[in-house]
Order: structure tokens, then C-alpha cells, then sequence
């Protein structure tokens, strides 16, 4: 295979004795394609999944191009064009055992994540018994049928919704690992959307996910989840219409059977991420159903259990996706809040007032929105006061 050789798997203080023994290497060290793979002493070699060692001998990789007339001479050095990054990506990675102790595993029949607490397996290292615990609980199980093992699986379907900076967006497939780092699963379906993972952040029900982290340190992601990547977003920004609330002034009923609506619209290309409610006078917590409306599409709705209250008077909510909004688009943000949206059950709110004067409350980008009133608002909120005292947002 092209001059190049396969030893056996080594274990990594088995390959230092390995390069050790050769004569005569030089101590180069060079990366190759990312962090894949590393030439030193004239060896390449990649990690497998197992943290095994596959060493390649025979191969020099080419340090730089030759020129026909270079390689015609005799006395030319010993080395090979050739590409790198395509004879190694013909040779298959070592395989990961599904199940592996005190690692997680999903059940794609129940959409539960559980941990591997103990586990038996044959002479194929083929599970034979385990224990393992819900994650998050104390619940635990055993399996030791097959139909039971054939349950789990070590990937997940996952659906990435690529924003570019220009307003569009488009959605691709991807099945990683649970195990493997975004900035790895990821950078194919970026490439084939023609750009570079590199540019983007990564968000998952409105907070940041680092590049460097994998699906089974993501709270909440199951099979099917969408995962958004937004192109050049930098700090996220707030937008206050309201002056401080006065308590004794503030005071709204909510039922959830009407909504509180407003619209906020931009003069500048912003991204959209989130928004604000004001926080239960006496309660802890309330329900909310919300949807936002950008240019007459509804680009987000659910329902969530508020709580949490920031600064006393708030409950900040950061929507799962952002959303380009240009210049002079209109933002319809709606809300329902009720101490329990079933039965209609009343909780009472702080409320903001003198809207009226929005364009005078200090705000890092003063005059970036206009705030108009929204035909679906029933329950009184308006441009002078109620509901939605705040909406974050990017810049571009």
C-alpha cells in the first residue's frame, strides 16, 4: 500500500522503545492534517479510538514539492508527493467497544441516557451482563439479553442548522459519536456547506456549546435534536424598553388564556437569542408558552417552566436558535403566563411601565430598535407597558 508498512497495535510506552531502536531518525516533529497525525523521527502514526498506536515505517512524508527536473537527479532527495491527508484516510480507525464502565450509553427505544456501572463480557469482549443508572438519577437496571444490548448505540442523529452571515441557512444530517469532540464530528458537514466550522459558534436550546465538548456532555440532547451554528456572532447584547419598576406601581395578572405581545424592530442586521419576562411577585415559577414571529414567520415556539429569577425582577429566556433579522424586519414576540397554562390558574407579575419614553432608557446601543405595538397582544401588554421589558440579541 503505496510503500507503506502496518505494524502491529502498540501501546504508547511500547512505541517510544520501538523509536528508540531505529538509528539514525531525525528529531523532527511535525503535525500533519490538524492534530490527526504526527511525524517524529520518521514515523507517522495515528491514535486509534482505543488509545492504541498503529506506527507506519517505509513512509517519508514530503516536506516539500519537487520539480520534474529534481526528480530526475540522481542525487534527489528520498521523497514522495503524495497527499497525506488521503492515504490516511484509507486506513480504518480502531473500533470502541458500545459499552464501556463508567461511560454513557443511549437507549434509542426509550430516549434515556444511562451510565455503565458494571459490566461483563465474553471472549470477544461482546457485553454479556451490565448494571447501569439513569443519568441524573438513582434509578438503576441490569441487562443481560441480547435484544436488551441491541437497544443502545454509541451515535446519535443530530441535525445542525448552519446560519450564514448573509441570512440564509441551511440544515444537514450528521451522526456522531457520543464521544467525539464537535470540532471533529462536525467539520465534514460544514465543509460540504462550503465553509469552515472554524468561523461559527455552536448553540443548543439558547446557551453556547464549546466546540471541544461531545454530545454526552450536553443536558437534554436525545436523538434528533437540532444543534444551531451561527457565523461571526460575538457578545450577546441587551435591549431594555423600561425604566426601573416601580413595586409599588408594578403589578400584572396573567391566566395564559391571553397573550402579551410587542414587536421590537431593528434598524441594523441583528441576530435575535433571546428575550425577557418579568418574575412572579410571590411564586417561584410559572408556565410559559411563547413564539416569535420574525417578518411574518414564526421562527421559534414551546413552552417552558419559568423560574429563576434574575435581578429580582426578571426571567431572562434565550430561544434555542438565533435568528437573522435585517434592518427595519419586525420581531413579534408573544407570551402566555399562568401559574399552571392547563387550567388557566392566575399568577401575578411585576409589570413595566412609562414605555412611552423607551427611546431614553440607557442602553449600550441607544436608539438600535423601534418598539411598536403587536395585534396578537390581548392581556394589555403595549408599547407603554406590561410584558417583554428585554430582547438580546447579536450585532450583524
Amino acid at each position: 500500500m503505496l510503500g507503506c508498512q502496518k505494524n502491529k497495535m502498540m501501546k504508547k510506552s511500547e512505541m517510544e522503545d520501538y523509536e528508540d531502536s531505529i538509528l539514525g531518525m531525525s528529531d523532527v516533529e511535525k503535525t500533519i492534517n490538524r492534530n490527526k497525525y504526527m511525524r517524529k523521527k520518521d514515523l507517522i502514526w495515528r491514535t486509534t479510538l482505543d488509545e492504541d498506536i498503529i506506527p507506519f515505517t517505509n513512509l517519508k512524508p514530503s516536506l516539500k514539492e519537487l520539480t520534474q527536473e529534481e526528480m530526475k537527479k540522481n542525487d534527489a532527495p528520498d521523497q514522495f508527493n503524495f497527499s497525506e491527508a488521503s492515504l490516511f484516510r484509507s486506513f480504518k480507525a480502531g473500533s470502541h467497544p458500545l459499552f464501556n464502565k463508567d461511560k454513557l450509553i443511549y437507549n434509542f427505544k426509550t430516549n434515556k441516557w444511562f451510565k455503565v456501572l458494571d459490566l461483563k463480557t465474553d471472549n470477544e469482549y461482546n457485553p454479556t451482563w451490565a448494571s447501569l443508572a439513569i443519568r441524573d438519577e438513582s434509578e438503576t437496571i441490569e441487562i443481560s439479553d441480547s435484544e436488551d444490548f441491541s437497544q443502545f448505540k454509541s451515535t446519535l442523529k443530530v441535525f445542525i442548522n448552519i446560519n450564514f452571515q448573509e441570512g440564509e441557512s441551511t440544515v444537514v444530517e450528521v451522526h456522531p459519536k457520543i464521544y467525539e469532540k464537535f470540532e471533529t464530528a462536525f467539520e465534514d458537514a460544514f465543509q460540504g456547506a462550503g465553509v469552515s466550522i472554524e468561523s461559527y459558534k455552536l448553540f443548543f436550546k439558547g446557551k453556547e456549546v464549546p466546540k471541544d465538548d461531545c454530545i454526552a456532555k450536553i443536558d437534554g440532547i436525545y436523538d434528533g435534536s437540532t444543534i444551531l451554528a451561527s457565523e461571526g456572532v460575538g457578545k450577546s447584547h441587551k435591549f431594555s424598553r423600561f425604566p426601573p419598576i416601580n413595586e409599588m406601581r408594578s403589578n400584572w395578572s396573567n391566566s395564559g388564556r391571553s397573550c402579551d405581545a410587542v414587536i421590537f424592530v431593528p434598524n441594523q442586521n441583528i441576530r435575535v437569542c433571546g428575550f425577557s419576562t418579568y418574575a412572579a411577585t410571590t411564586d417561584s415559577q410559572y408556565e410559559m408558552k411563547y413564539s416569535v414571529t420574525i417578518d411574518g414567520t414564526i421562527v421559534e415556539e414551546g413552552q417552558v417552566t419559568a423560574s429563576g429569577w434574575e435581578d429580582k425582577y426578571f426571567y431572562r429566556f434565550k430561544l434555542e436558535g438565533v435568528y437573522p433579522v435585517k434592518a427595519g424586519q419586525k420581531i413579534d414576540i408573544g407570551v402566555w403566563i399562568a401559574k399552571n397554562i392547563s387550567s388557566s390558574e392566575y399568577v401575578s407579575t411585576y409589570a413595566g411601565g412609562q414605555g412611552m419614553d423607551y427611546e431614553k432608557v440607557e442602553n449600550e446601543h441607544m436608539g438600535l430598535f423601534k418598539i411598536e405595538p403587536s395585534t396578537q397582544s390581548r392581556n394589555g401588554t403595549s408599547v407603554y407597558g406590561g410584558h417583554l421589558p428585554e430582547i438580546f440579541y447579536y450585532l450583524g
